[in-house]
């Protein structure tokens, strides 16, 4: 018998025993006894009574368990109903699980007092805890809908990419978005508060299939959420940001890791984008030379020592604006200096940099494009370039100045396919973006107080961190070894020892192994290496450097630089051994360490090794999958440095 006839049958069975429960006529002594025999009165009162509390809990346990099954097949209509965007029949669906979740819950009350069992009641928990997260999830759900479907846009007009609406169409949607900035932070705080009652109940529940079924739906969550946490501050904003209610203009920095300078790559070619509505409206790249060298006239800005000592700069340009680690510092530089080199656009929103490596995976979507019978693809935009752009320009007979119009070239195609992706390809780029901004391919600044303040939140910023606790940060500069970079694997390790005069020393050691040769794009590798440390730190010593190590203070950081210089085969390290601020090493002694180690822009993930040894007894590792005890107070591990990393030891 299926459960919807041994449902109803029991049903009809349970309303006919309550009915007979009842009526008090027919439960007086004299009736009793008719209907009993005279010597087994109690025991079959007690029968009876078995009777009537196996079928009222087990009409409430049956129903519990219809009204899961319920929950649970009307998921996949719900999906198929919100890609259709058949707002009506979401929320019809949405008011249903709404429904059997309330009736679920109510079974479950009626299955007092067995519920509070020893064993039953964490199954009990478990089950309420997933009430209350479905519940936030419908309620939350239902406040998406019900915006979705004041959104023309999104509830009428059918479309296939952003490009093929009418300039109204645009306005209206992104002024939509502008005023639904509260909405989202609903949103936000809702998924928080779902996935808490998740986690109650994956710890509560001692059922393996259970645990399983909740691990499922919370990773998903999980995923949802890790994106929705990153856009939805973003979407108040978004719209002023892609020239809503008026046009923006952005200096877009081209930086050549190949080439690697301190926000992420040689300034090689920079561009101009004009945003409104979501729409480009003007886009160009250009030679950065091209800018520079009309500026040699009057160029009076005098570079760092480092840019002087080493590639003989004795004036300093718009390509060598990226000095600065901290990238917001840089993209201002970067703004004045191409309005000083004159320029012809004097007003900037804000600042986009970008490498070859973020287009690279940008093309795994967009696909490849052609320029001059030449076939750029993500496997060989880099190699490509460079070779036309150092060497094939001059068998093409194109000049010097103009060696760069292929980049544009591919950048005008790209643009193209960019914004005349369909909407499901759409969702294919967040992934790429997100990830580029993490791992340090793209990063922005703005002029708009309030977009600057989200992106740094999001770290799309690059600034340098402001952290109370242990920190080091690794920049390198690339100066004068062409484009070796990715001839050149580095590995970072750090270590830390308590002394017996109550300081924390730590070393930074950077190990550079030049695997490549001498040929038109690789040469000797030559760095100027600053290492961002805890400020009023003092250094103790250094080693393999070729040049005294210059000691300054820079957002406050201390920060070491020297220079060193590997030849291709060959291995070289340098290292800094330091002494921790006297506060911070106090703090470390109380009980709690932390480690920020910030990733540099542009770089490919490099080797990090750990070897700390804390002044109290270990108790605490995070992440306990990278670090492992060596001992009561010595944590070791090893990590890539994909992104920025934070390591915590506690007692």
């Amino acid at each position: 018998m299926g459960i919807e006839p041994a449902y109803k049958k029991l049903k009809d069975t349970m309303t006919n025993m309550l009915k007979f429960f009842n009526i008090k006529q027919y439960f007086n002594k004299q009736s009793i006894s008719a209907l009993a025999p005279k010597r087994n009165q109690l025991a079959w009162a007690v029968g009876l009574v078995l009777l009537f509390f196996a079928t009222f809990y087990g009409y409430y346990a049956i129903d519990a368990y219809r009204n899961a099954r319920q929950i649970a097949s009307l998921v996949e209509p719900l999906k198929q109903s919100a890609s259709n965007r058949d707002w009506d029949s979401v929320r019809e669906i949405l008011s249903s699980i709404n429904a059997n979740t309330s009736e679920l819950e109510s079974a479950i009350d009626h299955l007092y007092p067995f519920t509070e069992l020893p064993i039953i009641s964490r199954e009990v928990y478990a089950a309420r805890s997933l009430i209350a997260a479905a519940k936030v999830s419908v309620s939350s759900a239902e406040s998406v809908v019900l915006w979705l479907q004041d959104v023309p846009l999104l509830s009428k007009t059918d479309f296939n990419s952003f490009s093929e609406l009418s300039e109204k169409d645009k306005s209206e949607f992104l002024e939509s978005l502008a005023d639904s900035a509260g909405l989202w932070g609903t949103v936000a705080s809702q998924m928080s508060l779902s996935l808490k009652f998740l986690e109650d109940a994956r710890s509560a529940t001692r059922f393996g299939f259970i645990n399983f079924q909740i691990n499922s739906v919370t990773k998903k969550l999980v995923a949802g959420q890790t994106i929705f946490s990153e856009l939805a501050p973003w979407i108040g904003v978004a719209p002023r940001i892609v020239g809503y209610p008026g046009e923006k203009t952005y200096l877009l920095l081209l930086q050549n890791n190949t080439e690697l300078r301190p926000t992420g790559g040689f300034i090689g070619t920079y561009g101009i984008l004009k945003v409104r509505n979501a729409s480009v409206t003007s886009f160009m790249t250009d030679n950065v030379y091209n800018l520079d060298e009309p500026a040699k006239a009057y160029n009076q800005k005098v570079p760092p020592a480092p840019l002087q000592r080493y590639i003989k700069q004795s004036q300093w340009f718009f390509r060598d604006s990226n000095w600065d680690p901290d990238f917001s510092t840089s993209a201002q530089q970067a703004i004045q200096f191409y309005k000083d080199e004159r320029g012809p656009v004097q007003n900037f929103d804000g600042v986009i940099a970008l490498t070859p490596t973020f287009v690279q995976n940008l093309m795994a979507v967009l696909g490849p494009v052609t320029v001059d019978g030449k076939e750029f693809t993500t496997d060989n935009l880099i190699e490509t370039l460079a070779y036309h752009v150092e060497l094939g320009f001059k068998e093409e007979g194109i000049t010097i100045y103009n060696r760069k119009q292929i980049i544009d070239d591919v950048a005008q195609q790209l643009k193209e396919k960019l914004f005349n992706l369909s909407v499901a390809q759409m969702q294919n780029l967040a992934p790429i973006a997100f990830g580029a901004f993490s791992q340090k391919q793209l990063m922005v600044y703005f002029a708009d107080p309030a977009a600057q303040a989200l992106a740094e939140q999001s770290h799309w910023a690059n600034r340098i961190i402001s952290t109370s606790e242990d920190y080091f940060y690794v920049v390198d500069s690339n100066l004068g070894s062409l484009k070796s970079d990715p001839a050149i694997h580095r590995s970072i390790s750090y270590s830390l020892t308590p002394s017996s005069d109550g300081k924390m020393n730590a070393t930074v050691a950077i190990t550079y192994k030049h695997i490549g040769g001498f040929d038109w794009k690789t040469t000797r590798y030559r760095t100027y290496t600053r290492v961002y440390v805890p400020r009023g730190s003092s250094l103790i010593t250094a080693k393999g450097n070729e040049e005294p190590v210059a000691i300054t203070d820079e957002h406050n950081k201390t920060v070491f630089g020297t220079f060193i210089s590997i030849e291709p085969g060959t291995t070289e390290t340098l290292t800094f051994t330091y002494a921790l601020p006297k506060d911070l090493a106090s703090r470390i002694a109380g009980g709690h360490y932390s480690l920020y180690i910030q990733k540099q822009g542009g770089t490919v993930p490099h080797d990090l090794m750990f070897d700390i040894t804390v002044p109290f007894k270990i108790n605490g590792i995070t992440p306990n999958s990278v670090l492992r005890k060596e001992s009561a107070n010595r944590a070791q591990g090893a990590w890539s440095l994909a992104e920025d990393r934070i390591i915590t030891l506690t007692k």
